[in-house]
């Protein structure tokens, strides 16, 4: 053979070998392919059975929630059939208590039969007295008549006992008032309590340790202050004796507008004179330093040297202590119901206390809100504008706010509307309810416009600071 055919069967030969190998290496891949189909369709199979038996329980599932919902509701069913036997329950125990109310009912009306039937043969007896009873009925009405006019002649007869006439009540008491004298000046004052007790203002005897006094027969002697308050202008003495027909005074009940009074004193050195007026008005503030009580205004004259003496009732009892007058006619007293607490105070205690809150306020009015410029309130709105709070005082342990003053003018912030339900209109509404109702370490409630809402606010009170003059 020649070369050239070696090679190509050489070729041949090789190019046989390489098909023979890839021949062989195909069906080995085919083989593997066929036994990884296998595997996953063996896979597919066991995934197939398993969702089965997933969805057989999915189903036993449902039957099982089924089964409970059925629960519930029979369970439900139960309880309403529970609710119901005790509903009948409740039912007989009803039933039972109204066949025994029936049964009393039916008692009554067989006692009220009985009553009806006296009651018809009391009408039927009354009927045949009732022209006799016509006959007294009348001479008792002329008898109520009579009477009716009798009580009226009587109670003009015991107004006539009660109340005095000036001269009546200045015969009656000018021998307990006193002529009070001082280095400094004059004034009155007048027995009270017992012979040795005497009752002045405080600015009468202020600062004083020689103080004289002289009674109405001119008799004289030496007095010592037992205690005084400045604030109500009220202070109480002592004396070692006094002349047996000088009776102390009593206090009365009341001091009220329209009220005819009498004043006894000694003005400008003329002793023992007497006034007659009434009263003007009550719960005034006197602009005089230190005086804070509200007083009352008279129209009667209190001239220098009648200060401290008393003012009466018709009856004779003490319903005031003159203190001040003016030029223009405006005189003034301290009311009674001050007065009494504070002399009963300086005996029992040797002083009084006042009860102090620490506000600066003033009244609104139109002109009030116009002059100071408030910005966040109305002209017609009304209370006590809060102006100032004294640092570490209950009203600024409480809270309240003062006015907050600008550029343009204040800001309301805190208005004082009521105290303990008493409406304040003014600062005598404050001062009357603060000076008569409330004493030192006492919680009074406070209604307050604050800001533009209403809010209650309870402030504790504390005495208010001693005067220093």
């Amino acid at each position: 053979m020649s070369n050239m055919n070696l090679k190509i069967v050489a070729i041949i030969a090789v190019v046989a070998v390489v098909f023979s190998a890839f021949n062989t290496y195909l069906i080995l891949d085919r083989i593997n392919v066929q036994e990884k189909l296998s595997a996953q369709e063996e896979q597919i199979n066991d995934l197939q059975n398993a969702i089965y038996q997933l969805s057989i329980q999915n189903e036993k599932l449902e039957e099982l929630q089924s089964a409970l919902e059925q629960l519930d509701a029979q369970e439900e069913q139960i309880n309403e059939l529970k609710n119901s036997l005790e509903r009948l329950n409740a039912t007989d125990e009803q039933i039972s208590e109204l066949r025994s109310a029936l049964e009393e009912a039916k008692g009554n009306i067989e006692a009220a039969k009985s009553n009806l039937s006296n009651l018809t043969n009391q009408i039927s007896a009354l009927n045949q007295s009732t022209s006799a009873g016509l006959a007294e009925l009348g001479t008792a009405v002329e008898t109520l008549e009579q009477l009716m006019s009798n009580l009226s002649n009587l109670d003009a007869i015991v107004n006539q006992l009660l109340y005095l006439t000036p001269a009546e009540v200045y015969e009656a008491s000018y021998r307990s008032v006193v002529l009070i004298r001082t280095p400094l000046g004059q004034g009155s004052g007048f027995l009270y309590y017992n012979s040795s007790i005497i009752v002045t203002n405080y600015h009468v005897v202020e600062d004083e340790t020689d103080i004289k006094i002289e009674f109405f027969d001119r008799t004289r002697t030496q007095a010592t202050v037992i205690g005084s308050d400045a604030y109500a202008d009220v202070a109480v003495l002592s004396v070692p004796t006094a002349p047996t027909e000088a009776t102390p005074l009593t206090f009365g009940n009341q001091s009220v507008i329209g009220q005819q009074v009498v004043a006894i004193g000694n003005p400008l050195g003329l002793t023992e004179s007497l006034s007659v007026g009434y009263i003007s008005q009550v719960n005034r503030l006197l602009d005089l330093e230190p005086i804070i009580v509200p007083i009352l205004q008279l129209d009667l004259t209190v001239a220098p040297g009648s200060s401290g003496g008393p003012l009466l009732d018709m009856t004779g009892k003490v319903v005031g202590i003159t203190n001040a007058g003016t030029e223009v006619g405006f005189n003034f007293a301290v009311p009674v119901n001050i007065a009494e607490r504070v002399v009963s105070s300086i005996l029992e205690e040797g002083d009084y206390k006042h009860p102090f809150v620490g506000v600066s306020i003033v009244a609104l009015t139109p002109e009030v809100v116009t002059s100071l410029n408030i910005l966040n309130v109305e002209s017609s709105q009304t209370g006590l504008l809060v102006m100032d709070v004294v640092p570490d005082f209950p009203a600024d342990e409480a809270g309240l706010k003062p006015a907050v003053s600008g550029i343009q003018g204040y800001t309301a912030r805190d208005i004082i509307l009521a105290v303990d339900g008493h409406t304040t209109f003014t600062v005598e509404d404050w001062s009357a309810y603060m000076e008569v109702e409330v004493s030192p370490s006492q919680t009074v409630t406070l209604t307050l416009w604050r800001s533009g809402i209403t809010e209650s606010v309870d402030v504790t009170t504390t005495e208010r600071p001693p005067y220093e003059g």
